[in-house]
């Protein structure tokens, strides 16, 4: 029977080198601790801080699951998440919300899953950004519930994980990652293409998502000119075919449809105890007539508040909502977030009471 051919092969003896392996360790350690230190370094230059966290799935998940029964919940897209300040709103209002709302998202969908949560009796705080709420069930972000639901254990441990890294290093933070630099770097586009609709970082976040305005998008003209560019770009793709080459459906022919949706998921949580209420938060520049003209107020906000028998506030209505500065024309800047949360509570809890009492 034939040998097979590595039974044959030389013996080979492989001495380890005498070197002070120590020193090679302390070495590599040194030069990792540098390296990092460098790259922390260029992105704090960059504006990034630590202690700003990631808005991940396991993030959201994590306020979700501190849903008590009669929390006050905030559900919305970035409007009222970078423009309420939670600290001004337990301060004046005595009681601290869970922040539920994420960017380029609806909030139908949070609010269903409110809705159907048996527990909930709360308060449920809604962010109205009307082309999105009144064409989507939900958006960008929808996959967050589950998420949620389905998230494990090493998820979970993960993500405590990370949260203890990202209170100690700045560069943690998605935007500073090769492959997102890589995906928005402004190559030239091909013949053909088409510029592509991807937001840059437009938040800071807390670890328990109290979110503001970057503040980068205030200082750097040139960072902020960028944004509204973006906003310009997503304004124009509105109401374009899909992908299918279908045309998106008329709003106004989905409207009694969303308005006969919300009413049940308001129903569902007033029969228990609890309450709805829909906010407006301010808008300038090009979204002015993109919103004003494209989604008239008498046709969608305006019915919003009769079909739910739920106090509705818009910036539009109240002097003390007005004035306030919008570096890229859709969200407040950190120090107007506060002022407006401050003056928008009283406000809010105030039409929540006329309407209970009206009932």
């Amino acid at each position: 029977m034939a040998k097979l051919a590595f039974f044959d092969a030389e013996h080979v003896e492989r001495v380890t080198p005498e070197k002070s392996w120590r020193a090679i360790a302390f070495a590599a350690a040194g030069v990792t601790a540098l390296l990092t230190a460098g790259y922390e370094v260029f992105w704090r230059g960059k504006g990034l801080e630590a202690g700003d966290y990631n808005n991940t799935e396991s993030l959201w998940a994590e306020a979700r699951r501190s849903v008590k029964p009669d929390s006050t919940v905030i559900v919305g897209s970035s409007r009222i998440f970078f423009g309420s300040d939670l600290d001004a709103w337990e301060k004046t209002a005595g009681e601290r919300p869970v922040q539920l709302a994420l960017q380029g998202t609806s909030p139908r969908v949070f609010l269903t899953d409110l809705a159907n949560d048996e527990s909930f009796r709360g308060l449920v705080i809604v962010g109205v950004t009307v082309p999105i709420f009144f064409t989507r069930d939900g958006g960008l972000r929808a996959d967050y519930l589950d998420h949620y639901r389905n998230e494990t254990l090493a998820e979970r441990a993960d993500h405590q994980l990370m949260k203890r890294l990202e209170a100690i290093f700045a560069f943690l933070d998605e935007q500073s990652r090769p492959k997102r630099q890589i995906k928005i770097w402004p190559m030239p586009l091909r013949a053909g293409m088409e510029p592509r609709f991807d937001p840059r970082k437009l938040e800071a976040l807390g670890p328990d998502r109290n979110a503001h305005l970057w503040t980068r998008v205030e200082r750097d003209e040139r960072y902020r000119e960028e944004a509204k560019e973006i906003w310009a770009l997503g304004l124009s793709n509105r109401g374009r075919p899909g992908p299918d080459g279908k045309a998106p459906p008329n709003p106004r022919d989905m409207l009694p449809g969303v308005l006969g949706e919300v009413e049940a998921n308001v129903n569902k949580i007033r029969a228990r105890g609890g309450d709805v209420a829909f906010v407006r938060f301010p808008y300038e520049g090009a979204y002015t007539p993109a919103e004003d003209a494209g989604f008239p107020r008498d046709v969608f906000w305006d019915r919003l508040g009769p079909a739910t028998a739920s106090a509705t506030v818009t910036w539009h209505d109240y002097p003390e909502l007005q004035g306030y500065v919008l570096p890229e024309w859709s969200h407040l800047s950190k120090s107007e977030a506060t002022r407006f949360t401050l003056a928008l509570v009283p406000i809010l809890y105030g039409e929540i009471e006329k309407k209970r009492n009206a009932r």
